[in-house]
């Protein structure tokens, strides 16, 4: 394991969006840099154009690193495609990969890779106000009450970072066209059961193809950070080091 983590999450999310888990993590490895970062068109690169490739998404981190040296990530959703890529395309850079509730073409069909019941949400999520497009994102991706607190600081967020529209089409586009092949490094795959916007069979189907690691998560949603973050700090600790 290097000094360095580098941390990724998925369709327009940003640094902010990791909430305390960042913090969590950083206590669970002390001696670790740990470094979340923003695509263009989220977070801190709000005001830039999303590229419409995955490819192009791993040059613009690859470009904010302050550091040469070789990283593991832990990645979310999308953020898993652009670990994946990374480690495909510079595999001397990257030590390992963990990817939580990710997908990719070529191994599930399309309606396991975004289920069905999310279409017209996200459809209202795109043209909706800020406070109810969180809350419709909230209930996607967690499995618990919505938490007023939490949907108000993703409402701040967007009042800082917006998120612009055309951003979101080619962040999601970029996504439906994403398509790897297997990297040389340590890989594990964290699977949510019960996620309610990709079937957990994505993530299960790319562990069991690659034959690689894989953990199933029996209660959380797709933000597993979000909604348990210290028992995610514990598969992390447990498995980063062995």
């Amino acid at each position: 394991m290097g000094a360095n983590i580098v941390l990724i999450r998925g369709l327009f999310r940003g640094k902010p969006h990791w909430g305390p888990f960042t913090e969590k993590l950083r206590a669970a490895f002390p001696h670790k840099n740990i470094s979340p970062v923003d695509i263009p068109g989220c977070g801190e690169l709000s005001s830039e154009i999303s590229p419409c490739s995955i490819e192009a998404m791993v040059e613009s981190i690859r470009s904010q690193r302050t550091f040469k040296a070789n990283v593991d990530i832990i990645s979310l959703s999308m953020g898993g495609m652009i670990a994946l890529k990374w480690a495909e395309m510079y595999p001397s850079e990257v030590g390992s990969v963990v990817c939580i509730n990710t997908s990719t073409s070529g191994f599930t069909p399309f309606y396991q890779r975004l289920l069905p019941k999310n279409y017209l949400k996200i459809l209202r999520a795109f043209w909706a106000r800020p406070f109810q497009r969180e809350s419709l994102i909230y209930s996607m991706v967690s499995n618990k009450k919505r938490d007023i607190d939490v949907v108000s600081h993703w409402v701040s967020i967007e009042r800082l970072h917006p998120i612009r529209r055309v951003n979101f089409v080619r962040q999601l586009l970029a996504a439906l066209r994403f398509k790897v092949k297997r990297p040389s490094c340590r890989l594990l795959f964290i699977s949510s059961i019960q996620d309610g916007l990709v079937s957990c069979q994505a993530s299960q189907a790319m562990a069991i193809q690659w034959k690689v690691a894989l953990i199933n998560n029996q209660l959380d949603g797709h933000d597993i950070p979000l909604d348990n973050p210290d028992w995610l700090c514990k598969q992390l600790l447990s498995w980063l080091q062995d």
